[in-house]
C-alpha cells in the first residue's frame, strides 16, 4: 500500500486506513512494524524510465505504428 506522509507538529506521519486497522485488529497505542521504501516518481502511475523507453520505441517505429493505426 502506498500512503503519503503528512505533517504532525514537528514530526511526519502516515495515515493507516480504517479498513487496514480493522483487518489487522490494530488499536491506538499498538506497536506496528513499518517497512519504508520511497516511491519512485512516475508519470501518471507509470515509471518514468519505462515511459522514456516507450517514447523512443514509438519514435523509432513511427511509420509502422501509423500504418497499423490506418488499417
Amino acid at each position: 500500500m502506498i500512503q503519503q506522509t503528512i505533517q504532525i507538529g514537528n514530526s511526519v506521519g502516515v495515515i493507516i486506513p480504517k479498513n487496514v486497522l480493522e483487518e489487522n485488529k490494530i488499536k491506538v497505542g499498538d506497536k506496528v512494524q513499518v517497512d519504508v521504501k520511497p516511491v519512485k516518481k512516475s508519470v501518471g502511475g507509470v515509471d518514468a524510465k519505462f515511459m522514456k523507453m516507450a517514447d523512443e520505441f514509438i519514435e523509432e517505429h513511427k511509420d509502422v505504428l501509423q500504418a497499423l493505426a490506418n488499417r
